[in-house]
């Protein structure tokens, strides 16, 4: 079988859909797959494993469901170093493998395929404090208002996207939160207004947000003229200034923030994650509680939450700014 290089998910262009599509027919071809998915309370889990299998079908060129159960682990070590060629983060292509590994041994209990391939593979460490060690960057205040301030507020697409911003960094929601949220989850709740979050799980986070934030959904929801269409999505696609009447995918909300990274002149690594990991670090900054903390951005563990609060610790008490010559 051939191989070639994959592409990280916000690289993927028309060139790459057509073998990732491809990718997934094979994968539909297993009878158990959706056995498999099922497994998975998530959605946003099954799209994440579904894909990851689907790049590393494409990307070793099979083209049948006899070609993945006969995979080898020189197959799964080409794909992971490639992934590594590529730039990906070790928390992803530990995710991705994660995931192949999943279906792998799916595949083994049903007989379809020999052993796990991937059992045995080293995977790439990504340290005990996961996505909170330092990871992932976060942005300063100044760099925060200088992305809000990007979008073009006399159109209807710089409104919607200046309002996605700010429930990104006022939320500290994770990347495929807003996609899910529809106009009634954007609501007064006594003297606060508040978003119904969609989290890990398919849990529901109810999150009071800052004034700015609400303002900024109003302005574009009075702008859109969608406002009262409570089973409506919150974010619409927009074509030629007008709405479409269709919601914006889960890849095009990674897409459009990458856009004002890029607008705003801030380092490519700043990704939506960037936005929660910010939203963490400010609010110990500013004094308020882990347990307060925790709950407003949905997890699950206060050890998750407080391993942004080391990071920033540590930078403060760096030696470096100890010397003065």
């Amino acid at each position: 079988m051939c191989y070639s290089h994959p592409m990280p998910d916000h690289q993927i262009t028309a060139q790459t859909v057509q073998p990732l599509e491809r990718a997934y027919n094979v994968l539909a071809q297993i009878p158990a797959e959706n056995v498999w998915l099922a497994n998975f309370h998530s959605t946003n889990t099954r799209q994440a494993y579904r894909r990851a299998v689907g790049e590393f079908i494409a990307a070793s060129g099979m083209t049948s469901p006899e070609e993945l159960y006969q995979a080898g682990q020189a197959h799964v070590i080409a794909w992971r170093d490639a992934m590594k060629a590529k730039g990906l983060s070790n928390a992803t292509i530990a995710n991705r493998l994660s995931a192949l590994s999943s279906l792998y041994r799916f595949l083994a209990d049903k007989q379809l395929c020999a052993s796990n391939p991937v059992s045995g593979v080293l995977r790439p460490k990504t340290g005990n404090n996961g996505l909170g060690s330092g990871k992932t960057p976060a942005l300063t205040a100044s760099q925060v208002r200088q992305m809000l301030d990007t979008p073009d507020i006399d159109t209807l697409k710089g409104l919607r996207d200046r309002a996605i911003l700010h429930v990104y960094f006022f939320t500290g929601g994770r990347c495929s939160e807003p996609a899910s949220l529809k106009v009634k989850d954007f609501r007064p709740d006594a003297d606060y207004w508040v978003l119904e979050l969609t989290v890990k799980g398919e849990k529901t986070n109810t999150v009071a947000i800052h004034n700015e934030c609400q303002i900024a959904i109003r302005r574009y929801l009075e702008a859109s003229g969608h406002g009262e269409d409570r089973n409506a999505p919150l974010f619409l696609a927009v074509k030629h200034g007008q709405n479409t009447g269709q919601p914006l995918s889960r890849n095009r909300f990674y897409s459009l923030f990458k856009e004002y990274v890029r607008k705003a002149g801030l380092p490519p690594e700043i990704t939506p994650h960037s936005a929660r990991a910010t939203f963490i670090t400010q609010a110990y900054e500013a004094g308020w509680q882990g347990e307060d903390i925790q709950r407003t951005v949905g997890h699950a563990s206060i050890t998750t939450t407080e391993g942004y609060n080391r990071t920033a610790r540590k930078h403060r008490k760096s030696a470096s700014f100890a010397v003065n010559y």
